[in-house]
Order: C-alpha cells, then structure tokens, then sequence
C-alpha cells in the first residue's frame, strides 16, 4: 500500500531576468517549492491504493471495498488485510466458557470441534463430527445401510404423537445423532443381524401382554398408535378389519383381538365396548397403545369418546395386563 509522500526541493537556477519583471519572477521562484511539493502529494496520493489479494490479485481480493484511508472493508464473509481469508460456518459450540446463565453453547466458528481452513472457508472436523459447522454427531459406520441415522428431535418425533412434547427445544437437540434400526437388525450401528426372540420354556406361570382400547360414539373416527406409528379407525370398524387395520402399523406385533361384550364394531353407542389385544408373539412388556379421539385440535370422534389402558389399568371392567414372558435371543 502507497504512503503519501511530501518531498521539499531545492532549485538552484541563475537567469538573467529584466528589471521591471525581477519582482514578479522573484515572487513564483519563492513559491516554487511549495508548489513542487503539492504536486508530488497529490501524485502519490492518486498512485496510492488497497492492498492487492495475495491470491489473485484484485484490490482488496474482489470481497471488499477500499475506504479512503486505503483501508479494505472486507465483506461478511471474508476477512484480513486483503480480504483474502474465507470464513468458516458457525454452530452451536460444543464445548466453550459459558458468558452467561444457560449460555454455553453459543455459535462459534466449526462448532468448536474442528479447523478452519482460511483458504476455503471449510472446516475440517474432528473425528466423529460431521456437518457444514461440524455441528452435529456422526452415525457409525452409517448405520451399516441397515437403520436410518436420526437426530434426538427426529427420534422423539418418531414416538410423540398428538400434544406430546418433543425433544426440540434443547441445544442438542439437532447435534446429537444415533441410528434407528430395521427390525432384524441391533447394535449401536445396526450391524448385528437379530437371532429369534422367545420366551424361556422351563419357566412358568408367566402371561402375554393384554392392552385394553374402549370406545363409546356415535359418528366419526379415533386414531390408535404404537410405537409413533399410527392409523385412523372408523367408529364402525368389525373385528376383523380392525385386526387388518392393526396389521398396517409399522412394527406393530402380531396380536390377538377379541370384543369384552356383545358389541359387534370397535365403538358402541350405548355402552363402552372393550377391545382386547393380546400380544401373542412379541413377549414381555410392551409400548402403551395411544388412542386420541382429536388430533391437532380436530375432533374426529363424535358422540362420545375413546381411552387405552396397559400394565394393569382398568378400562370397561377389564384389568390390562403387563407382559411376564421373557423376550430373549
């Protein structure tokens, strides 16, 4: 970068001037030096300008502009004397000296788990952190292509249904990844294939889970879900295409529906019909069935009202009942 420089001469010069022009030449030749000096100032000054881009030579790099101290003012994403210098992403800091109450995890370049490269503003990271910021945990071996790799908010999404709450608000929320197998598929990264489950034959006087879902309307329809995986069932629904609609559920086990009383569809104008689902195949306790008569502030259900009950609760003067079995490899 050019500084301005003001140089003073000296000119020595003998010239034979007329007397009546030696005043006014005697004043110019005064001035001469100041007048010598102003032109090398501005000379300079025009010649002076921003540092040029070590990489490619543009003034201030081409990502900023030159004030008028021939200073670069680099854009939002660049940075350094020149401008040359790329900035990483930010993410919320894995680790850092907390600034205030409940303040640790502010953003911070690479999330602090990796290294910014200048050049390409790209961070490496380090081992087991992935992500534009390095913002968020890794799956193993990626889930072995036998399980998705889900973050704890799509994970709790994944089993929260209705109202209930989610795992999204917390700053780990979106950071924190593991893998979601296939059935037939366990470990932290899916890659075990799952020998046969069953129950220990030489023990006995152990029972099957029995879940309880009562229904009383008139008109509409009820939502059952298992597990976060649900269906949508008619108030009108026979034995047997509620079994069919059971069968749809992602992951739902194969069971054994009976009505407690005389109704003949899942939902009973006059009395509470209690259906019985017994879990005849997946042994041991088992996930709540979830019934909701509404969802997202719409009701479906009309003229009356659906409830589910497991691991002992009553529902229509029947007892629910937790699984004993075993449910061994």
């Amino acid at each position: 970068m050019w500084n301005a420089v003001c140089l003073r001469v000296r000119l020595q010069v003998e010239v034979v001037v007329p007397l009546q022009l030696r005043a006014p030449f005697t004043a110019v030749m005064q001035r001469l030096p100041l007048l010598i000096s102003a032109s090398l100032f501005l000379f300079h000054a025009a010649d002076a300008a921003c540092a040029r881009g070590v990489y490619n030579n543009k003034i201030c790099s081409g990502h900023g502009s030159c004030n008028p101290r021939n200073l670069c003012e680099c854009d939002a994403r660049h940075f350094g004397f020149d401008c040359s210098q790329k900035r990483c992403p930010l993410g919320p800091a894995w680790v850092a000296p907390a600034r205030a109450t409940d303040d640790a995890h502010y953003p911070v370049e690479c999330s602090n788990k990796g290294v910014c490269d200048y050049e390409e503003g790209a961070c490496t990271c380090d081992e087991g952190f992935v992500g534009s910021a390095c913002q968020r945990l890794e799956c193993p071996h990626a889930c072995d292509g036998a399980g998705q790799c889900l973050s704890l908010k799509e994970l709790s999404a994944t089993y929260a249904v209705g109202s209930e709450p989610l795992y999204d608000s917390v700053w780990d929320a979106e950071m924190i990844y593991g893998c979601k197998c296939r059935k037939g598929y366990h470990a932290y990264d899916c890659s075990l294939r799952s020998c046969p489950r069953g129950d220990d034959p030489l023990t006995t006087g152990q029972k099957n889970e029995v879940q309880i879902v009562q229904c009383t309307a008139t008109g509409g329809s009820f939502f059952l879900f298992f597990s976060g995986q649900g269906a949508q069932v008619p108030f009108d629904t026979t034995l047997s295409q509620f079994q069919s609609i059971l069968a749809t559920i992602p992951n739902f086990p194969r069971v054994k529906v009976s009505f407690g009383g005389t109704a003949k569809t899942v939902c009973s104008s006059a009395t509470a019909n209690a259906i019985l689902i017994e879990f005849i195949y997946d042994f041991g306790p088992q996930p709540p069935i979830k019934v909701m008569g509404s969802l997202k502030g719409v009701a479906y259900l009309t003229g009356g009202s659906v409830f589910a009950a497991s691991a002992g609760g009553i529902l229509a003067g029947r007892t629910s009942v937790q699984g004993t079995k075993e449910w061994e490899f």
